[in-house]
């Protein structure tokens, strides 16, 4: 192994011990842990603070709460979030986009960014809380699937599917069994020279509209 792998590799590995220690599970007996599972769906806001203690260290801002709250409210929804930079845009949305996928509300997730590197970077932390997240272990049992378990695509033993796409690449005819992306994530899509060349964002505008939506 190469030592820009192996390095790699650690890195990997001390991000998913940190998960696993900072989601410590709770001594319950079945019966409580389905009465705690059907409180915390019933209140996303709560359930993304329990499951994600180590990104929802403070409490949500109003604006947040209101997206959420849209998106959870509504099964087929378009939103823009303008948010400015540091206000937890990806990191809100993995905690959301879990909570609808686990909970059954959706079922296959497509992320989209500038390049496949930067969609299989921003997918990470999905795996690594499949992986390592001691509390979706315990109320939602083991999520890695042996069989498909990739960095840019990966399928959990119940079926969730997750799938990174790079601006360019073919996503027609995506699918897992008979379920077709039903989430797709448009995250950091426009580096910062795109958006000094209308030509490329045209482009980049046409790939979305004629590529990645008609997998929906």
């Amino acid at each position: 192994m190469k030592e820009i792998d192996k390095r790699a590799l650690q890195e990997w590995e001390a991000f998913r011990d940190n998960i696993r220690r900072e989601t410590p599970t709770e001594l319950l007996s079945d019966a409580e842990l389905v009465r705690k599972r059907a409180y915390l769906e019933a209140h996303p806001v709560e359930w993304m603070q329990y499951f994600f203690p180590n990104y929802a260290s403070c409490d949500f801002a109003p604006f947040q709460k209101d997206a959420i709250n849209r998106i959870v409210k509504n099964d087929e929804w378009f939103e823009v979030w303008s948010w400015a930079r540091e206000l937890a845009k990806s990191t809100v949305a993995m905690m959301l986009e879990l909570f609808l996928m686990l909970t059954g509300r959706k079922h296959y997730l497509l992320m989209v960014s500038a390049t496949q590197e930067a969609a299989i970077r921003l997918l990470a932390p999905y795996r690594a809380n499949l992986e390592a997240n001691q509390r979706i272990k315990q109320f939602y049992g083991e999520q890695p699937s042996p069989t498909k378990w990739e960095e840019d695509h990966f399928v959990t033993k119940g079926g969730l599917s997750f799938l990174a796409v790079g601006f360019g690449n073919a996503p027609r005819g995506t699918r897992n069994e008979a379920i077709r992306p039903d989430i797709i994530d448009i995250d950091d899509y426009d580096t910062d020279k795109d958006c000094r060349n209308p030509v490329t964002l045209d482009k980049k505008t046409e790939f979305i509209e004629r590529a990645v939506i008609p997998t929906r």
